[in-house]
């Protein structure tokens, strides 16, 4: 088919006018005038013409346009995100015959976590409440005059404080016959207790508050800071009042002293050979037939920083940074004994433990009291490494920082108490109608403290893991303030060497001389579970 030519034109004509839209101009304005509505702006240096803007740290502040610019504002490149300060590292590298380049912009996020603690410390050990070990002389060829013999390194030592003839002797004994040795062994009528037997000992809650950024480059800074309540221990063997009141002599004696059971003996040294028997050495064992009390109690407190280097391996999912920063801990312990005794003497049943003869008088009832306290500060600088698995972003990722320290351990050891000593062996074997430890004209309170300062090792492993739980939740991912969190959950083990025991520091004496605090150390631990949120931001 032929189009005619003049049907070409025509067509073209109708589709010029079909788009035909309408349009305006504005007539050049004469220099140096501006728009209506637009105000002439001084620039520097006087009046004129507006010209473009110098950048901003040529220019005087009061000039600036649009007012209220940052001081750190400049023009292009210099806001530029490829540039510094945006830009905290650019890094290129050949890899496999190709070059690459890894730009990290500059990124600080923080962090921010509340924890509940449940803290498991080491226990009170198997410490022998009294002295472990008496001055002797010369006898059976155990050692020469005045050399102190371990009781622990005998069999029979558990039951008793003086031996003789491998048997272990309780003295004074107990009984009223002229012999005053009573050559029965059984730990079961005399015990002597130590410090496994306290219960309950080694839980208690705290709480934790940890702050800190991580930068883009894997570098960053971790404060933590934790308080603990205290714990208690307790071992009680016995009553000082019945129904409420106060147990005396003369309430014992209508009982015809079936309140009375032999609740633990207490060795001391006391510096004076036995009377009858000096070869003995100077000890003497005191008995608490009323009540025998023991506690042991722990707190602790403390905080340190940790400052993250760059990583010096870094995979996918695997991040390794050392770390260094400093540490304080306060670990605050304390031991507490308490005896009373009836003041009688009297002939034991075997197998009731109870008096089984009439009760002799032979010095008023006492109480018997010691405290040990123990406070060490220890602070000082650490080192480690932490390690990263996963990533935060992903949802799940855990951590973990193993931690050595070398610390100034300032220790204070306090001991204080009354009446640590015994009564009946004077009352009954010297004639002693008062005895001196019970006489009120002598003193028999005593108070006394030691301070040093050390180096004590120190030690910490934990493990963290951390997940995006609430923001899975219906309605709790809502709340604003849970919008950013992380539910974390972990364990830490910490360790520290050459620290003090407060049932560990007492130098068993006993009147005339009087308790004595010593310098003992041993290592100590605690174990911690961690279940608080983090805040990101």
């Amino acid at each position: 088919m032929r189009i005619k030519p003049w049907m070409t034109i025509v067509a073209s004509m109708f589709m010029l006018v079909a788009v035909e839209k309408e349009s305006s101009a504005q007539q050049p304005l004469p220099p140096g005038s501006f728009p209506p509505g637009m105000a002439q702006m001084p620039v520097q240096g006087g009046q004129g013409a507006y010209v473009h803007q110098q950048p901003y740290a040529t220019n005087n502040p009061q000039y600036i346009y649009p007012q209220g610019t940052p001081q750190g504002y400049d023009p292009y490149p210099a806001i530029s995100p490829f540039q510094a300060p945006n830009v905290a590292m650019d890094h290129r590298y050949n890899k496999g015959g190709l070059w690459f380049r890894d730009i990290l912009y500059r990124e600080r996020n923080y962090f921010g976590s509340i924890e509940l603690m449940s803290v498991s410390y080491k226990d009170a050990g198997t410490e022998r409440i009294g002295a472990p070990t008496a001055p002797r002389a010369n006898f059976d060829g155990l050692g020469p005059l005045g050399q102190p013999m371990n009781l622990n390194d005998r069999e029979t030592a558990d039951t008793g404080f003086l031996i003789a003839d491998q048997a272990i002797i309780p003295f004074p004994a107990l009984d009223s016959s002229a012999n005053i040795f009573n050559s029965n062994t059984d730990g079961d009528l005399y015990p002597f207790r130590n410090t496994s037997e306290l219960t309950n000992l080694g839980k208690s809650l705290g709480t934790q508050i940890r702050w800190g950024f991580e930068n883009e480059d894997g570098t960053g800074l971790s404060l933590n800071g934790f308080w603990t309540f205290e714990d208690e221990g307790t071992f009680s063997q016995g009553f000082d009042s019945i129904n409420g009141v106060p147990v005396n002599q003369e309430i014992t004696q209508r009982l015809d002293g079936q309140n009375l059971i032999i609740r633990g003996v207490v060795g001391y040294f006391t510096g004076e050979p036995i009377l009858e028997f000096p070869e003995f050495g100077a000890g003497r064992t005191a008995k608490y037939d009323i009540l025998f009390e023991m506690e042991q109690s722990t707190q602790t407190a403390g905080a340190n920083f940790s400052i993250y280097t760059q990583p010096v391996y870094k995979t996918s999912g695997v991040k390794i940074r050392p770390l260094y920063g400093a540490r304080y801990f306060n670990l605050n312990e304390g031991f507490r004994f308490r005896g009373v005794d009836s003041g009688f003497t009297y002939d034991v049943d075997e197998e009731t433990y109870r008096p089984d003869t009439a009760l002799t008088p032979v010095h008023d009832q006492y109480e018997a009291t010691l405290k040990s306290d123990v406070q060490s500060h220890l602070a000082g600088p650490e080192f480690g490494f932490r390690f990263d698995l996963g990533d935060k972003k992903d949802g799940f990722n855990m951590w973990g920082e193993t931690i050595f320290g070398i610390n100034a351990n300032n220790e204070t050891i306090r001991v204080d108490g009354d009446n640590i000593g015994d009564p009946l062996y004077e009352a009954r074997f010297e004639n002693e109608d008062n005895p001196r430890m019970l006489d009120p004209i002598n003193q028999s309170e005593f108070f006394d403290k030691k301070s040093n300062t050390h180096v004590s090792p120190s030690f910490q492993q934990s493990v963290f893991a951390e997940i995006q739980a609430f923001r899975s939740l219906p309605l709790i991912r809502e709340v604003p303030f849970l919008e950013a969190t992380n539910f974390r959950a972990g364990y830490t083990f910490f360790w520290v060497g050459e620290v003090s025991r407060p049932a560990e520091s007492i130098n068993w004496q006993g009147f005339p001389l009087f308790p004595e605090a010593k310098i003992d150390r041993s290592s100590w631990h605690m174990h911690q579970l961690n279940f608080g949120v983090d805040w990101n931001f």
